[in-house]
């Protein structure tokens, strides 16, 4: 079963480019492992606004930074077919760790608000400039060569997650 998101077209192109570049994928040489990738190219998705004014919304963070806290399972930075898996941060980050092997994690390691700003969200609802900060936040690792298993398996969930905490909306924020 394919996401909605991903045109059908895409499988066969995908199949392709991943069979001459696995090589390359497997020897994290990202400059090859790239050349050519089919990319989705992105659409006029329906995006509501806000039914209500910021400053009486309920944010969620979503970040694909790779951030977790140190008591969850850390994100699987080595496998060349990426980590779709999510983590949920209930309350504040605390203790964190960085499992993303694609960007360059230093300032992420000494701050986790770089690429997972929730103490700055926080702060915007302690200015009343939102509502709410969302009682869970969510991060995933953003190297998704196949973003299949995400879009099919924890995009729902998380979706689910934001619906039960009803969430007005959302700060997407890449790692």
């Amino acid at each position: 079963m394919t996401s909605a998101l991903i045109p059908e077209t895409w499988d066969q192109s995908y199949r392709e480019w991943f069979a001459s570049h696995q090589d390359a994928l497997e020897a994290r040489d990202w400059k090859k492992a790239f050349d050519g990738y089919p990319w989705i190219a992105g659409s006029d998705l329906d995006r509501s606004l806000l039914k209500k004014p910021v400053s009486a919304a309920c944010i969620a963070l979503i970040s694909s930074g790779g951030v977790s806290r140190t008591d969850q399972v850390p994100f699987d930075a080595v496998d060349p077919l990426g980590d779709a898996t999510f983590r949920a941060i209930e309350g504040p980050l605390g203790a964190w760790h960085v499992n993303h092997g694609h960007y360059d994690t230093a300032a992420a390691e000494e701050d986790f608000n770089t690429v997972f700003p929730l103490e700055a969200l926080e702060e915007l609802a302690r200015r009343g400039v939102i509502g709410a900060v969302a009682p869970i936040n969510y991060t995933f690792m953003g190297y998704q060569p196949d973003p299949r298993p995400f879009f099919e398996t924890s995009a729902p969930k998380i979706l689910q997650g934001l619906q039960a905490n009803d969430v007005d909306g959302v700060l997407l924020v890449p790692g």
